[in-house]
């Protein structure tokens, strides 16, 4: 497939995994690979990142039509985060927290879908990689 993708904004592996199964390559769920991957984020460093990831799949439309959207694996994780949290003693309050969080990341993911509208100095503010907009 001619390795990563030198020009997208972050998911090249995501796009690389994309066009080799275009080229007819196989995914295997392989059950004794164990993954941790966690960055304890702010809420602007998760505004930054959902806005990322809205740019990407906005200039690499094809991997939402060929592969579908993720819509229900974020609605998903909402459900499961807050049954989690519903076990919790100050419930309500980490409640508010939880859906300001996933508001912020919406708004930002909307935000970076429609990137093509906005200024490059906006961009720059809104992305976690701004030296991808010199």
């Amino acid at each position: 497939i001619g390795g990563f993708p030198a020009d997208v904004i972050l998911g090249e592996d995501m796009a690389a995994a994309a066009s080799m199964l275009r080229s007819g390559w196989l995914v295997a769920y392989q059950a004794e690979a164990a993954v941790y991957h966690s960055h304890g984020y702010s809420l602007r460093e998760e505004a930054q990142r959902a806005f990322d990831t809205g740019v990407f799949h906005a200039r690499e439309a094809w991997l939402l039509q060929e592969f579908g959207k993720a819509e229900r694996e974020g609605l998903r994780l909402v459900q499961a985060d807050v049954r989690a949290l519903w076990q919790q003693q100050e419930r309500w309050r980490l409640l508010g927290v939880l859906f300001l969080r996933y508001a912020v990341r919406w708004l930002a993911y909307r935000l970076g879908r429609w990137e093509r509208f906005w200024p490059a100095s906006w961009k720059r503010c809104w992305s976690m990689h701004a030296a991808y907009w010199q």
